[in-house]
């Protein structure tokens, strides 16, 4: 996307993920070979579009104002964790209603919609249009970017522990359809911190601020675990935990505008997107290794630990966080 733009890469892969999610459907509605539909799976997932990476980067180069900028960055962390919330439950509803091949075939649908209104806006009215051209950037590798990427790792790795948590908690207490609720009121937490955060400006640089937001996360994470046994009360912990969790989202986001290249800023997100992803997996499997010895309500203990070492690898690497943001290339 920073070499060729986001519009042809956008089209190219929604196209790509559009028909292999198509093929993968009709693979198994049909009895396919086992190879062929798992081929169809890897590639549809390969070629998901990444437009909220280019929403993303567009953002940096159409608002000038930082505040306005700010807001956005806020808005569109809020309406991805409201897909993350209803994309499950849409597809339980196509698995009552017609199973799996109406869930896959929706995906499609929804894919070839996002993609051409992504299309359709960039070329009636400009922002997403506005397609850079190849530049020469600076190392993408900067100290701040560094900083940045750690911290999402630690706070990825808070959530893949408690991902693996929670359910067993759940299941334990013979509410095991109350860890559904917990997650999507950890979601609604997330939607509510992200807009309220981003609906007014805040004292203090971002570079500031993203620390100081991190150390109220930490004892959030302590009150879900000392909510543990009692599962409803741990439901509501879970929310606060997204509410208190959401800052530190947006500002890692805005922060890219500081630390990094302009020209690389789509980059630079989706590293930041992949730390925290991976780190997610990693977390899982620690969790895994670890619930023999600590028990499932034990397993809660680590997410604070990870939280709070976050703050501290934040705050000791403020300093990164403060470089002069690159001139603006319009």
């Amino acid at each position: 996307m920073d070499r060729v733009g986001q519009r042809p890469v956008v089209l190219a892969a929604g196209a790509t993920c559009t028909v292999a999610l198509a093929s993968f459907g009709l693979a198994g509605a049909f009895g396919g070979p086992v190879w062929l539909v798992a081929v169809l799976a890897g590639l549809a997932g390969v070629t998901v579009p990444a437009i909220t990476t280019a929403v993303r980067a567009w953002l940096a180069i159409a608002l000038l104002d930082e505040g306005h900028r700010g807001a956005s960055y806020a808005l569109l962390s809020a309406l991805f964790q409201t897909a993350v919330t209803v994309g499950p439950v849409l597809v339980s509803l196509s698995l009552l209603v017609r199973g799996p091949v109406l869930a896959v075939g929706a995906a499609a649908v929804m894919t070839l919609a996002a993609t051409v209104l992504y299309s359709v806006t960039g070329s009636g009215h400009g922002p997403p249009h506005l397609a850079r051209a190849p530049q020469v950037t600076s190392s993408l590798w900067t100290p701040g970017l560094v900083t940045l990427l750690v911290a999402a790792g630690l706070e990825g790795v808070a959530a893949g522990m408690t991902a693996v948590a929670v359910p067993g908690v759940m299941t334990e207490a013979g509410s095991a359809p109350l860890a559904g609720v917990g997650f999507a009121a950890l979601a609604i937490g997330e939607v509510l911190g992200a807009l309220v955060f981003g609906s007014r400006t805040w004292a203090g640089s971002r570079g500031v601020q993203l620390p100081v937001v991190q150390c109220g996360a930490a004892p959030v994470a302590a009150l879900v675990c000392l909510a543990s046994p009692q599962t409803w009360l741990l439901v509501i912990a879970m929310c606060g935990a997204g509410v208190a969790i959401a800052p530190s989202s947006v500002l890692k986001s805005a922060l890219l505008d500081v630390v990094g290249d302009e020209a690389a800023v789509a980059r630079s997100y989706s590293l930041l997107v992949a730390a925290g992803l991976v780190a997610a997996a990693a977390g899982n499997a620690l969790a895994g290794l670890l619930v023999e010895s600590t028990g499932v309500n034990g397993l809660l203990a680590f997410p604070v630990l990870a939280l709070a070492l976050a703050t501290a690898w934040t705050a000791a690497r403020r300093r990164t966080l403060h470089a002069e943001p690159p001139a603006p290339r319009r």
